[in-house]
């Protein structure tokens, strides 16, 4: 039974739909208004008309509209992009995750979702009217126990250690590497958005450098289906590309090891006609 403070998603249609919180006043649309307080006592599911008679349904919102109706300071990650960090990235009830560029808190509220009860998601972003407005969208959620927010702009280390997750969305993603390195546990995960693939290639060459092992970058796109009778086809317009998603896994960096002081009389020791063989097959490997 629904109740004063609930988190509701009423719906009309696909154009006529609206996320709201439970604190009295009265909902506003095209086919007439809403008495918020008539919803208290009522089963999801039910349908409540307006002043003018039309039907809207009381829905239970699910992860996917929490995500597309943040309010938006900044251009967010679509669902379509956070299912597969989360699958990817190993996120589990109790997991300690850090996100550096919290942008307007849509991955943070998928973060927060999956953390509970006893995780914590750390949200790093440097402006404070984003940090402000993610804080915001994320406590109108219900998730703000699970998210501390921290205002500033990370150049060499983060505050958290022992990380199960972190994830980088800033414009120069390979200058947190390192830190993203030493604030995850072994065997933890990173993940980065790129936009451009000169971003995407000095990250990844990047994190080859820094310890990272079994980096893999990907693409998603969804393309939704018109299901009409006689004349089914997909839509035309899609959201294509929003960035490269970069995973990469952490190992333990070892020293190099020290190469063998005989190593620098191996050429000498060639005989000389051995020698010419191999520079001229270099220099003409298909041997013609």
């Amino acid at each position: 039974m629904i109740k004063e403070g609930d988190l509701i998603f009423l719906y009309k249609d696909e154009h006529r739909n609206f996320l709201i919180k439970l604190q009295g006043g009265r909902l506003h649309t095209d086919y007439g208004y809403i008495e918020l307080k008539d919803l208290v006592g009522k089963d999801y599911g039910e349908k409540i008309e307006t002043n003018l008679k039309h039907a809207f349904f009381i829905l239970r919102p699910n992860l996917h509209e929490m995500v597309m109706k943040v309010k938006r300071k900044t251009q967010i990650l679509y669902p379509k992009d956070i299912g597969i960090i989360l699958t990817r990235a190993n996120i589990y009830p109790g997991a300690r995750v850090l996100e550096c560029g919290g942008g307007s808190g849509a991955l943070t509220t998928a973060l927060a979702n999956f953390v509970r009860p006893t995780g914590k998601v750390y949200s790093y972003d440097r402006n404070p009217e984003f940090s402000e407005n993610a804080k915001k969208n994320v406590e109108k959620y219900g998730l703000g126990e699970w998210v501390e927010f921290k205002l500033g702009e990370i150049t060499d280390k983060f505050e958290e250690t022992d990380l199960d997750f972190v994830m980088i969305d800033i414009g120069s993603q390979w200058d947190l590497i390192d830190a993203a390195y030493h604030a995850l546990k072994g065997g933890a995960r990173l993940a980065s958005i790129c936009p451009t693939f000169e971003q995407l290639t000095r990250t990844v060459f990047t994190l080859e450098e820094k310890g990272f092992i079994d980096i893999e970058t990907v693409e998603v796109q969804v393309r939704r289906i018109l299901v009409r009778r006689g004349k089914t086809r997909p839509e035309q317009h899609m959201p294509c590309h929003t960035g490269w998603l970069v995973f990469a896994t952490k190992i333990v960096r070892y020293p190099a090891p020290e190469v063998p002081a005989v190593a620098e009389n191996v050429q000498a020791a060639i005989p000389d006609d051995a020698a010419e063989e191999t520079v001229q097959r270099d220099q003409d490997p298909a041997g013609l």
